[in-house]
């Protein structure tokens, strides 16, 4: 039993440890370069930051729950009652996702002006939204046309439809990342462990 506690100790404070150790190091990144453990972090937190947002969908629990499987619990900023997201994190994480993740991920239910005093100033937010041409219409003679983006519009999802999605990613269907963090079992802690859980395999195989 004493063996027990000890070791669910020691992995608790390690986990802590490592998580700190990563937070710092995302505080001091540079604005051109960030390391796996800083993308993590920043995808986490902004992943987190736009779920409690919306609020739109219950939690669905992943099978890895019924499992017995639980990812390391880290000590986020946003846990704590008295505390908030840290919007640099979430900034960071929206950086990663616009460059990395929007690739293959949509973001359906986030709009730009979701961005607009959490990561982003409203000028900021302008300005990515003016980069992308939505479909619009009719104008006065029927048609539909194209024009920039505003603060109203949601994210452009990176495919036209599901069967799209599949085809360019070997059958797999991208998920959606707008409620990602409620709808698996772990929250944050799943997708930071999951992003910095990537090792290099085993020799000779």
């Amino acid at each position: 039993m004493l063996g027990k506690i000890f070791t669910s100790t020691t992995a608790r404070t390690f986990s802590r440890q490592a998580f700190q150790q990563t937070r710092n190091a995302s505080t001091q990144a540079s604005k051109t370069k960030l390391s796996r453990g800083e993308i993590a972090l920043g995808i986490a937190s902004a992943l987190a930051g736009g779920a409690a947002g919306v609020q739109l969908m219950n939690p669905v629990h992943a099978d890895a729950a019924a499992d017995g499987l639980h990812p390391a619990a880290y000590p986020w900023a946003q846990n704590s009652p008295f505390s908030t997201f840290e919007h640099d994190s979430i900034r960071r994480g929206y950086q990663v996702y616009r460059e990395v993740c929007a690739a293959c991920h949509s973001l359906d239910r986030i709009a730009f002006r979701n961005l607009v005093g959490v990561s982003h100033t409203e000028e900021e937010a302008k300005a990515m939204a003016e980069e992308c041409e939505y479909t619009d219409g009719p104008d006065d003679q029927g048609e539909m046309f194209q024009r920039p983006g505003k603060l109203s519009d949601y994210m452009p999802k990176p495919y036209p439809n599901e069967e799209a999605a599949r085809a360019a990613n070997g059958g797999a269907y991208p998920p959606d990342l707008s409620l990602i963090v409620k709808a698996r079992h772990g929250g944050a802690d799943y997708i930071f462990s999951l992003l910095t859980g990537y090792v290099d395999p085993p020799c000779r195989c």
